[in-house]
């Protein structure tokens, strides 16, 4: 009888060193392979700030040494500056953030997992004569360099949770497909409450999401964005693997993005 004890023993502890293994070697460094870019917003090219017109050379008056009375060249009167009424920012990684933020039982105990990257790209164009006509650019994450308050967790993650170690799960991408809540005008430090809804993929599924957020333009330098949106992680197919200290993850997903974008050129 102690014999079978032993030997169910034995076999609990391989299974556990060997998952542990497993998440351990196919999270791998969480290094990213490149630096995180984003699709251009496809009209900034038009709509990109200005900032002065050429200016027209001011003519003076000719004389002509003839009978006739004297003839004057019309003085041209120099343009007024020319300002767009379109500015493009993008998104500073620097003092950019995406998150997200899960439930689960850790060791018996009630504990809200946060995992945070700054690796993120993006473009905002804002139109302050038509607010309407405003676009957010696809916004995209590097999801292989989420870290938590876990070494072993992020690898976890990385491997048998998201696949972000494998190259073509390392980026989540959200697509805007339609923006409520766009104000008749917008001033310098005004907040906006928007509702942006978009396709939301991540470790090659697809599904619709939507942000509720805040839009505040503090500068015509510079735009803050700080949304929130729920997710269920079935939805995406992840899975959590079985480790003895874990258990009841949620199902929902909490993300958060609170983004910083400059004047492009700035």
């Amino acid at each position: 009888m102690a014999r079978r004890i032993v030997l169910a023993l034995a076999v609990v502890v391989v299974l556990v060193l060997g998952a542990a293994a497993y998440v351990w070697f196919s999270g791998g460094s969480g290094e990213p392979s490149t630096e995180v870019t984003a699709p251009p917003i496809t009209s900034a090219s038009t709509t990109a700030p200005a900032t002065t017109a050429p200016t027209t050379t001011t003519a003076t008056t000719v004389t002509v040494a003839t009978t006739e009375a004297p003839a004057a060249v019309e003085t041209t009167e120099p343009a007024e500056p020319a300002v767009a009424s379109a500015v493009l920012y993008r998104v500073d990684k620097e003092e950019s953030s995406v998150s997200f933020e899960i439930d689960e039982i850790l060791n018996g105990n009630p504990f809200r997992v946060v995992g945070v990257t700054t690796e993120v790209a993006g473009e905002v164009l804002i139109d302050f004569d038509e607010p309407a006509a405003s676009q957010l650019g696809t916004i995209v994450i590097n999801v292989r360099t989420l870290a938590t308050d876990s070494g072993f967790r992020d690898r976890a993650i990385r491997g048998p949770i998201l696949g972000s170690s494998r190259d073509e799960n390392e980026f989540a991408t959200f697509e805007p497909t339609d923006i409520e809540g766009f104000p008749a005008s917008v001033t310098m430090g005004d907040e906006v409450p928007l509702r942006i809804t978009g396709t939301f993929s991540l470790s090659g599924e697809a599904r619709p999401v939507t942000f509720d957020t805040a839009v505040t333009v503090v500068s015509d330098e510079r735009v803050e964005v700080i949304g929130t949106a729920t997710v269920l992680r079935s939805d995406f197919g992840l899975t959590i693997p079985d480790i003895p200290s874990v258990s009841d993850v949620a199902d929902e997903i909490l993300l958060v993005i609170d983004l910083v974008a400059v004047a492009a050129g700035v």
